[in-house]
């Protein structure tokens, strides 16, 4: 039986509850573009169809260099999606099929050597489209990883386990990246909440998947190959800084988990000067279930 519409005077009500959390947190959002910086953003939008117009919004008033996206739900960027990318300046790689999953990188400069799944000869990496890289050339060539990690679904679920080889798949793949030698920065939703703080109860989440030991140890494996997690970096590991909440009024109570990670090598992330967590979208009407995470990185020799 379909639901009925709400009322205007609950449409009103939720409005309202959204331009509060918004009020809370208006000073986490970019409020331009960053001159003479490299701009990094990640967001699983949760269907690019959907959001299209709300990536335009974001991209006119942040402007990253590059922008990964997640949960595209598409087999191929729509013509729509990608006119829009190209009249913003943005050159796009995308690996989807059907319905789920699906990632991309959009770029302001020139993108190379792409890799997505189905290229890595890895059959978790090639088992669905959770993983596009290529390099990008900023004024400094960087390769770029948008990756979208498995849910779990259930603990001792084959999803589960999945989930595991993936992270562990992915380790190895960024290992190899960074014996090339040229800088490294992994982006996305990785659904793992990396410790108690980053979640908005820890009883909530008591048997569930995101929070288990075997997880946040796969993620912590994946950092340890001589990844940064730079928001961790500059905010500390109890900050709280969540990226995910519910739909519904998860969001301006604040219960949300921090599950989008934007990890660069050491080198790099030594020149981290800001992160964002972008509510002016996650606030608005219809939005995703997650938020887009922002990272400024000062130029070498700047």
């Amino acid at each position: 039986m379909p639901r009925p519409n709400p009322s205007v005077s609950q449409r009103e009500a939720r409005r309202q509850r959204r331009e509060a959390a918004l009020a809370l947190r208006e000073t986490m959002s970019p409020t331009g573009p960053a001159p003479d910086r490299l701009r990094i953003a990640t967001w699983n939008v949760n269907s690019l169809r959907r959001r299209l117009p709300a990536v335009e919004r974001f991209v006119e008033r942040a402007a990253p260099d590059v922008l990964c996206l997640q949960e595209t739900k598409a087999a191929t960027l729509s013509d729509e999606a990608a006119d829009a990318l190209d009249r913003l300046g943005y050159a796009a790689e995308h690996v989807g099929a059907s319905s789920y999953n699906g990632v991309a990188i959009a770029a302001r400069h020139p993108i190379e050597d792409v890799v997505a799944a189905g290229d890595f000869g890895d059959e978790h990496l090639d088992r669905e489209p959770r993983i596009v890289s290529c390099v990008v050339r900023t004024p400094e060539p960087v390769r770029v990883v948008s990756v979208y990690v498995p849910h779990g679904r259930e603990i001792d679920h084959w999803h589960y386990d999945y989930k595991l080889s993936f992270l562990d798949a992915l380790a190895a793949r960024c290992r190899r990246w960074l014996d090339e030698g040229t800088s490294l920065v992994v982006t996305g939703d990785v659904n793992v909440a990396a410790t108690d703080s980053d979640v908005f109860h820890p009883d909530a989440f008591v048997g569930s998947t995101h929070v288990t030991p075997r997880e946040r140890e796969a993620l912590s494996r994946l950092l340890e190959v001589g990844l940064v997690d730079v928001d961790v970096a500059l905010w500390g590991e109890r900050a709280r800084r969540f990226t995910w909440w519910n739909h519904g009024i998860g969001y301006s109570r604040n219960l949300g988990m921090r599950l989008d990670v934007i990890a660069a090598d050491r080198a790099l992330a030594a020149r981290v000067e800001a992160t964002w967590i972008d509510h002016v979208e996650r606030a608005a009407e219809g939005p995703s279930d997650h938020a887009a995470l922002i990272a400024d990185f000062h130029l070498a020799g700047g």
